[in-house]
């Protein structure tokens, strides 16, 4: 489950340190395989009863042609819904309502109207932050992941290894952000979002090598995800003999004695 982690200090340290892990002779960093116990507290989730959850979306924005359309991965929730440009480095910075204008004919359905002087380079992504309806609970788990650092020889090794763990601890925030995932597959989603990253221990293992054990805490939002009329409470009912649509409401007020 840190497969984003690990592809995203591959991307912070090739683009920090380009002269050390990029071109010939480059420095490289591998993974060790991810192994992770569950928190006893949250090995035995429950799920709860349907009702309204938080659901995010990360959606594809070019800064060149903002307007959209886009569509949210779900039927939204009647409520406030938040929208954000968000950076590669995770950098957030919200929209005005007047900024996002949504379809009323599909709830699911917004496009961008940026206002005068918005800046819009550097970002690639929409943050969005709405309600759905859902049946979930949350399990949390604890991993420990190995970063190895290889260099051409002892020297470069040591000097790549320094100067990850500077670019590694001065961004550990933003690979936080950039670590968090969200999957929807066949009515479930799963949303993971780290909560703490850790340096723990560290070895040479060989004269061009050096390793970094890194603890990482996962907290997962797991759900249900249900239909439009599901959870969402009765807002009427209707007497005997009224219609509904083309259904008429029969009930026989007969009581059997």
């Amino acid at each position: 489950m840190l497969l984003v982690l690990e592809n995203a200090i591959d991307t912070l340290l090739k683009s920090a340190l380009p002269s050390l892990f990029t071109g010939s002779g480059a420095a490289a960093a591998t993974f060790s395989a991810d192994s992770w116990d569950f928190d006893r507290l949250a090995a035995d989730p429950i799920a709860g009863e349907p009702g309204p959850e938080d659901a995010v979306d990360e959606l594809l924005f070019d800064p060149a042609a903002p307007a959209g359309p886009y569509a949210l991965t779900r039927l939204p929730y009647p409520g406030p819904k938040r929208v954000y440009l968000r950076s590669t480095s995770g950098e957030l910075v919200a929209l005005r309502n007047t900024e996002v204008v949504w379809n009323v004919a599909d709830a699911a359905s917004f496009s961008v109207v940026p206002a005068a002087g918005r800046v819009l380079s550097g970002f690639d992504y929409l943050h969005v932050m709405y309600g759905v309806i859902a049946a979930g609970t949350r399990l949390k788990s604890l991993h420990k992941l190995g970063l190895q650092i290889t260099g051409a020889d002892a020297e470069s090794a040591e000097r790549a290894f320094a100067l990850s763990l500077a670019v590694l601890v001065m961004n550990r925030e933003a690979l936080q952000r950039a670590a968090s995932f969200c999957w929807t597959a066949g009515g479930y989603q799963a949303d993971g979002t780290l909560k703490t990253l850790r340096f723990s221990s560290g070895a040479s293992p060989g004269p061009a090598q050096r390793t970094l054990v890194l603890e990482v805490e996962v907290e997962l939002r797991l759900e249900r995800l249900l239909g439009d009329d599901d959870g969402r409470a009765i807002e009427a009912i209707l007497s005997p003999g009224r219609t509904h649509g083309s259904k008429v409401v029969g009930i026989d007020p007969a009581v059997p004695s």
